[in-house]
C-alpha cells in the first residue's frame, strides 16, 4: 500500500526529477529515505485495517516534520511488525533549496513527533534501550541469522580494538590506529564518519550504536587524557609531607622555647649565692683551660722549631753529595766527548801509508 505527500506516487521518481530541475538544483542527493516501524502486539501484517491504520499515521508524522517537501510512503508487511518506508524529497518547494542542515536535529524532529501522533492514538511510545550499543538494519540482522559477517561487523570490531587499547588517548591516536586496520573515520558535524578504505562502505557512528558515536568516543578519551595528566602530576609532585632537614619545626621549636622559659624562671627562683658560686667555678675553669691551651701552644711551637733544624741537618750532607755526583758526572760526560775524537784521529793515522809504500807507489821523493 502507498501514500503520498506532495506528489503522484505513482510517479514520485520522475516528479522528483522534474522538481530538481524547474529549481536548477541538480546535485548527486535526490532524496532521503526513513523508515517507521510498529509492534506486532498493536498491529497485524495481514490484517489490511491495520495496514491503513499505520499508513495513516506514518503520513501524519511526515507531513508535520516535512511540510514542504516532496514524500512517497510505501507499506512493506514482509516481517513480523508493519513497518512503512518513506523517500523524502531533498528540495524545499517554498525556497527550492536543499534541505541542509543537523541531521541529529531533524533525526530528534522526526522521534519527537512520531511518539506525540503515537501516543494521540492511543499506541505505546518505543522506549530506547539504554542497554543497546549497537544498531542493525533488517539486511544486518538477516545476515546474522545466516552466520554471514557485515563489513558494519568489521567496523565495529575494529573500533572495539581500538578502544580496548588504553593507550589511545586522543582522536587522532584513534584514527591512526584505525587507519592501521584499513578503517578510516572523520568528523562530520557533530557525528564521526567511517568507511572501509578502499571502498565505498562507510556508515555513521549513530548507525553502528551508542558505542561507537562521537560523544562516547570523545567522552572516552578525555577521560583516559584527564587520568594520564593526574598520574603525571603525582609522579613529579613531591613528597611535603617528609620535612627537610634544615627546615625547622615548630611544634619542636614550642617546645623549646617552653623549656627554655621554664629553665629561666627555675633560675629566678634559685638563690642568689648558689648563683655567684657557679659564676666563681665557672670563671676559674676557664682561667685554667686558658693556661692549658697556652702550654699546648707553646709546646707545639717547640716541637716545630727541633723538626726544623733537624731536617736542616739532614739536607745539607744530602746536597753536598749531590754537588759531589754532578761534578763527576760533567768530568765523565767530557771523558766520553773526548774519546770518540782520540778514536778518529788515531783511525785517521792508521789509515795512511807508510813511507816505504808511498815510495813503492810513487818513486823516492826528492
Amino acid at each position: 500500500m502507498k501514500r503520498r505527500v506532495n506528489l503522484d506516487v505513482d510517479y514520485a521518481k520522475s516528479e522528483l526529477k522534474q522538481v530538481r530541475e524547474v529549481y536548477g538544483n541538480t546535485g548527486k542527493t535526490q532524496a532521503y529515505a526513513s523508515r517507521i516501524a510498529f509492534s506486532p502486539k498493536e498491529f497485524d501484517p495481514q490484517n489490511e485495517t491495520d495496514q491503513q491504520k499505520t499508513l495513516d499515521i506514518a503520513k501524519e508524522v511526515y507531513e508535520k516534520t516535512y511540510p514542504n517537501q516532496q514524500i512517497a510512503l510505501y507499506e512493506h508487511i514482509d516481517t513480523d511488525s508493519l513497518h512503512i518506508h518513506a523517500v523524502i524529497g531533498a528540495i524545499d518547494l517554498e525556497t527550492g533549496k536543499k534541505m541542509h542542515g543537523d541531521w541529529h536535529e531533524f533525526r530528534d524532529r522526526l522521534v519527537h513527533n512520531t511518539d506525540e501522533i503515537v501516543e494521540q492514538h492511543g499506541l505505546e511510545v518505543t522506549q530506547p534501550d539504554p542497554n543497546r550499543t549497537e544498531k542493525r538494519s533488517m539486511a544486518e540482522i538477516k545476515m546474522t541469522e545466516r552466520g554471514q559477517s557485515t563489513w558494519k561487523d568489521q567496523i565495529r570490531h575494529s573500533v572495539d580494538e581500538t578502544m580496548g587499547n588504553p593507550l589511545i588517548r586522543d582522536f587522532q591516536a584513534f584514527r591512526d590506529d584505525l587507519k592501521q586496520k584499513a578503517i578510516d573515520v572523520w568528523e562530520r558535524g557533530k557525528g564521526l564518519t567511517y568507511q572501509l578504505i578502499g571502498t565505498n562502505y562507510k556508515t555513521r557512528g549513530t548507525k553502528l550504536g551508542t558505542d561507537y558515536e562521537k560523544e562516547t568516543i570523545y567522552h572516552e578519551l578525555e577521560r583516559r587524557q584527564e587520568q594520564y595528566q593526574e598520574t603525571n602530576r603525582d609522579t613529579s609532585t613531591p613528597d611535603t609531607a617528609r620535612p627537610e632537614r634544615n627546615q625547622s619545626n615548630p611544634n619542636r621549636t614550642t617546645e623549646l622555647s617552653r623549656n627554655t622559659d621554664s629553665a629561666t624562671i627555675d633560675s629566678q627562683n634559685s638563690p642568689r649565692p648558689a648563683t655567684e658560686t657557679n659564676r666563681t667555678d665557672q670563671s676559674r675553669s676557664q682561667s685554667s683551660l686558658s693556661n692549658d691551651l697556652d702550654q699546648l701552644v707553646a709546646k707545639q711551637r717547640e716541637e716545630q722549631q727541633t723538626v726544623g733544624t733537624d731536617l736542616t741537618k739532614r739536607l745539607r750532607p744530602i746536597s753536598e753529595t749531590d754537588r759531589k755526583s754532578q761534578s763527576e758526572d760533567r768530568r765523565s760526560a767530557e771523558k766520553d766527548k773526548q774519546q770518540p775524537e782520540k778514536q778518529q784521529r788515531n783511525l785517521e793515522k792508521s789509515q795512511q801509508p807508510t813511507r816505504k809504500e808511498r815510495e813503492r807507489d810513487h818513486g823516492p821523493s826528492r
